[in-house]
């Protein structure tokens, strides 16, 4: 490894002492919660990509056999038993360059950490590497402190106890609620199943998301959190995530909402099930646009049209529920026209992959960009395929403003017709509302039902399914039962 510079030098020495306060902060904040093990990786993976503008991270512990956690945040493009087998640095072959170190303690093997980041670094990995190797080094001691361990036991002895309920079951206080396991930590939040505690005892599950410790200090980015409660709150409609709460506990604030139990469309698309065929893209893109409607139709206490977009629709925020029922998910970036219009630094205001051409190029955007996504979305489910996905964020977005859409052999003509209006580089020549849009689908193609589409994911999703009916348990609700689907819209 070359010696750096004196100025890239001293600009590692700060990132490593920013390391160090990240992991403390990261190990004290999930300590003094009694967050748990799982919880706490969640928070260091985003925290670390955050560090580094890192586009995906993973952790995997082992025991002596066998993997017994493993967790991801972001876009990571292998699984993770494929990113552990990496030793130091490795292109994934689309542009992105993954770094992994061991976690280690003395000559105990814990298993590995590693960060993907954009570009190809042909000959300039070494400061990467080493911030990576940082975080593992500090990763080791907060594993530890969290595992709680017996004088006298090992490591891996302790690792081997572990099984999925001690890993990710909290069994800790948040004010009225009891966590019960983390679903996944983003750029500005940490989303937990949790679920109500009151007088009569305990309740029903939520998902409860609260502000990153980092960010509960930063008055922009706070007022940007609570946005999205207050937008959230206006939302009634069976295809919305509702709100049913949100606060603030000792400096953090929070958001309860519905709990969604399912799986994002993003991973049915990834599963032996997708690319979808039409009537299970038309049973899933009506009911999303159905709820997008009801959105961008909501008003004011004036009666007025607030002019909601959300800004950022993808196939990660498209839930859908193993009872069948669609849910669009984080109105947080959405922008009535009347609030605030200044960009906060650190909000990403929409997914290059999924914007509009307006929103590519700076400029005013109304419904019928979240219209644009919409085509991109249903593209993406038939297909596969991301059509202006260019590796780049900039060659994306250049492909978003200029180029055509081919009609792909998958799509039939009638309903690419419907695809490739939403798709108009013009917001003139797209359809005027999601309720026309989704009006459109339905005279193309005969959409699944609930009551099959719900069956069909429970099928392909056992673990998913069954990590639901482990949090119902808890909470005292009868869990869901399984039966095999008749396998309508799944190719040969």
């Amino acid at each position: 490894m070359h010696t750096l510079p004196p100025d890239d030098e001293l600009s590692l020495l700060r990132a490593l002492v920013r390391v160090g306060e990240m992991a403390d902060a990261v190990l004290e904040d999930c300590l003094t919660r009694s967050l748990g093990l799982a919880a706490a990786l969640d928070v260091y993976l985003a925290e670390g990509a955050r560090l580094l503008g890192a586009e995906g991270a993973f952790v995997q512990l082992h025991g002596r056999e066998k993997p017994v956690l493993e967790r991801v945040h972001g876009a990571f493009p292998l699984t993770v038993a494929e990113a552990a087998s990496v030793r130091g640095v490795a292109p994934t072959g689309d542009g992105r360059t993954l770094f992994v170190a061991r976690l280690e303690m003395g000559q105990v093997a814990l298993g590995s950490f590693g960060l993907v980041l954009e570009g190809d670094f042909a000959g300039g990995t070494d400061t990467v590497l080493r911030l990576v190797q940082a975080m593992a080094d500090r990763l080791d001691g907060t594993v530890l402190a969290l595992l709680a361990l017996s004088e006298g036991r090992s490591v891996l002895d302790r690792l081997d106890e572990l099984d999925a309920d001690t890993l990710v079951r909290p069994r800790a206080r948040f004010g009225k609620y009891e966590l019960v396991a983390p679903l996944g930590t983003g750029g500005m939040a940490q989303v937990l199943v949790a679920r109500t505690w009151g007088p009569e005892g305990l309740g029903k599950l939520v998902a409860l998301k609260r502000i990153l410790p980092h960010l509960s200090h930063d008055a922009a980015m706070v007022e940007q959190f609570l946005d999205e409660a207050r937008v959230a709150l206006r939302l009634a409609h069976p295809n919305l995530v509702s709100v049913h709460d949100f606060g603030e506990l000792g400096g953090t604030h929070y958001i309860a909402m519905e709990l969604v139990r399912g799986v994002d469309l993003d991973m049915l698309i990834q599963s032996p099930l997708g690319p979808l065929m039409a009537p299970v893209a038309a049973g899933v893109l009506a009911q999303a646009l159905a709820g997008l409607h009801a959105a961008h139709e909501v008003r004011g206490e004036d009666g007025a049209l607030l002019h909601l977009v959300h800004r950022d629709l993808s196939p990660h925020n498209l839930m859908v529920g193993f009872d069948g029922q669609v849910k669009l998910l984080d109105f947080g970036v959405a922008k009535a026209r009347r609030q605030r219009t200044v960009t906060v630094p650190g909000i990403v205001k929409g997914k290059p992959l999924y914007m509009s051409p307006e929103q590519a190029l700076g400029e005013r955007v109304d419904r019928r960009s979240d219209l644009f996504a919409m085509g991109l979305i249903l593209h993406e489910a038939m297909t596969g395929r991301r059509p202006f996905d260019r590796g780049a964020e900039m060659a994306t977005m250049e492909a978003i403003v200029e180029e055509p859409v081919a009609r792909p052999k998958e799509i039939s003509l009638p309903l690419w017709e419907v695809a490739s209006r939403a798709l108009e580089k013009d917001p003139a020549r797209r359809y005027a509302t999601a309720e026309e849009m989704a009006r459109a689908l339905l005279e193309v193609v005969e959409p699944i039902g609930e009551g099959e589409l719900g069956p069909l994911v429970s099928f392909y999703f056992p673990r998913e399914l069954k990590a639901v009916g482990s949090w119902e348990r808890q909470a005292g609700e009868a869990p869901a039962t399984v039966t095999r689907p008749a396998l309508t819209g799944r190719r040969p």
